[in-house]
C-alpha cells in the first residue's frame, strides 16, 4: 500500500469521525444547547457517504481515487449548504458551530488536495 494512499485513507477516517462527531453534538449526545435534528441526519449521511468511499478504497484501490473524490466533493458540498443554513438564520449559530464548519471545510479542501496528488493505480499486467 503507498503512503499516498494511506494518506487519502487517513483524511477519510478523520473526516468520517469530525462529521460522527458533529452529529452527536447536534444530537445533545456530546452536549447540550447545540441540538438540531436536520443538521444531525445531514452529518450522518455524510459521514456514511464518506465511510463508503473509505470501503471503496480499501476494497477496490484502483478506485480509491474517484471514490475519494466524489465522497469528499458530496461532503464539501454539505459544508457549504450547512454554512448557507447558518448564515440564513437555520440552526445554531454558534462560534462552536462556525468552528465545525471551518474545521469541516479545511479538512474536506485538505483531503481534495491529497487526492489530486494521488496518482492512479496502473492496472496493466
Amino acid at each position: 500500500m503507498a503512503p499516498a494512499s494511506n494518506l487519502l485513507r487517513g483524511f477519510l477516517v478523520a473526516e468520517i469521525v469530525l462529521f460522527a462527531l458533529a452529529s452527536l453534538l447536534h444530537r445533545g449526545i456530546l452536549a447540550r444547547g447545540f441540538e438540531h435534528s436536520k443538521a444531525a441526519i445531514a452529518e450522518s449521511i455524510i459521514a456514511l457517504v464518506l465511510a463508503i468511499g473509505l470501503a471503496i478504497s480499501v476494497y477496490s484501490p484502483n478506485e480509491a481515487r474517484p471514490a475519494a473524490q466524489w465522497t469528499q466533493g458530496f461532503a464539501l458540498l454539505g459544508v457549504c449548504v450547512g454554512v448557507a443554513m447558518i448564515v440564513i438564520g437555520i440552526g445554531p449559530r454558534t462560534g462552536l458551530d462556525y468552528a465545525i464548519h471551518a474545521v469541516m471545510a479545511a479538512t474536506l479542501i485538505a483531503g481534495l488536495a491529497a487526492t489530486r496528488r494521488l496518482q492512479p493505480v496502473d492496472s496493466s499486467p
